[in-house]
């Protein structure tokens, strides 16, 4: 029952650090596990499959550390809805440090608040609605240790929060299981890809190459198989927390709104800010301007696996941050094949893509039924 949960400010039971800024370009790739924005924005648990190696000073490996329990928030973002979305340390990694545009929340014990609780009630509507108060800026939007220490949160004894934790955990490893076989379909149609068009190792292939590429086999731009739209910005007020369509950027869902932009199947990289990540997006979805949408012509899934094959960062023309725009894109020479290598292509690859789509059906129900369940145990709702 609520009574028996207890209020603390978030500076009361743990303290906030900031991450590393002094970092350089031939700093990447290289040295001590580091742990990136995108990370965080992303998952309610640090996901370990997706670090970063970073050459830092060791002066950030003494004061900027992580350890399992330690919490990490977004402190600036591009729209308010990103502001302090957190994410869990639940393993053990030696050496890790995190991004500069993050905050680490290191508790100053488990006794109060455990780290598999603090997972899902700093993800919960109620703490992210009293982020959306304290965000401040125009054009990007941040949020200060000393606001996030402010934070007053509602939490029940270790026990009851044990039990939380528990029903919650049993969705996202479930989730998490149907995103592997995701990663291992995607992976068995991209080796066929590659032994297809980079090998040139297709069925029915007798081994003739005219000027490099096998008979009836050309080069062409980008935009003769696709069109690449760019998407269109919400205001602040247009974000709703119980939105019914999610708002897609560069990063992945931004928030909620109560309108979509379209509906249909595209492939998507971003425009501005981030680059080089290629994903496909189907639904009723609102699409923002930091994004480029591509609906080919045809030969869906050859297009998207050859914009995987493209260097994203090699097209960038902004000075002060990343920027593709879709002129180079459409200009970009890659490689057509024949129509018959393609639809037999399109056809194997489809099978696999339809299991995928079907285990994001699944995942889709799962989280809906995860933040579901999610305010009503936060709130006390539901007894455990």
């Amino acid at each position: 029952m609520m009574n028996d949960w207890k209020k603390y400010k978030l500076g009361e039971i743990g303290n906030f650090f900031g991450g590393v800024t002094s970092i350089s370009k031939e700093d990447y790739g290289h040295g001590t596990p580091f742990l990136p924005y995108k990370n965080v924005y992303k998952n309610s648990k640090v996901n370990i499959k997706e670090l970063e190696l970073m050459n830092v000073k060791q002066q950030d490996l003494q004061k900027r550390s992580a350890k399992y329990g330690d919490i990490f928030f977004t402190a600036s973002s591009e729209t308010p809805d990103e502001v302090a979305m957190s994410s869990v340390l639940l393993d053990e990694v030696e050496n890790l440090t995190f991004n500069g545009f993050c905050k680490r929340f290191r508790l100053n014990n488990f006794d109060t608040l455990l780290p598999e609780f603090a997972r899902y009630l700093f993800r919960d509507n109620s703490f992210r609605n009293n982020v959306y108060q304290l965000a401040t800026g125009d054009i990007r939007f941040n949020i200060s240790q000393e606001s996030l220490a402010s934070i007053e949160i509602e939490i029940p004894n270790t026990e009851t929060q044990t039990h939380i934790a528990q029903i919650l955990t049993s969705f996202d490893d479930k989730i998490e299981l149907l995103g592997q076989m995701n990663q291992t379909l995607e992976t068995m149609a991209q080796a066929i890809f590659k032994e297809w068009f980079v090998n040139f190792n297709f069925p029915g292939f007798d081994g003739t190459l005219v000027e490099g590429l096998p008979m009836g086999w050309r080069r062409g731009k980008l935009g003769e198989m696709t069109d690449i739209k760019t998407g269109k910005g919400l205001k602040r007020n247009e974000f709703k927390y119980d939105g019914e369509y999610s708002v897609i950027g560069a990063n992945g869902e931004l928030g909620k709104t109560d309108k979509y932009l379209l509906d249909d199947k595209f492939i998507l990289t971003g425009r501005v800010g981030t680059l080089g990540a290629i994903n496909i997006s189907y639904g009723k979805k609102w699409y923002s301007d930091n994004v480029l949408i591509m609906k080919p012509y045809s030969y869906f899934y050859y297009t998207y696996f050859i914009l995987k094959l493209i260097d994203m960062n090699s097209l960038n023309r902004g000075s002060t941050q990343p920027l593709i725009t879709q002129t180079d894109l459409k200009n970009f020479y890659t490689l057509i094949p024949c129509t018959d290598v393609l639809n037999l292509f399109e056809k194997i690859i489809l099978n696999l893509f339809e299991k995928i789509f079907s285990n994001n059906h699944q995942i889709l129900t799962l989280t809906s039924l995860r933040d579901a369940l999610l305010p009503k145990l936060m709130g006390g709702g539901v007894f455990v």
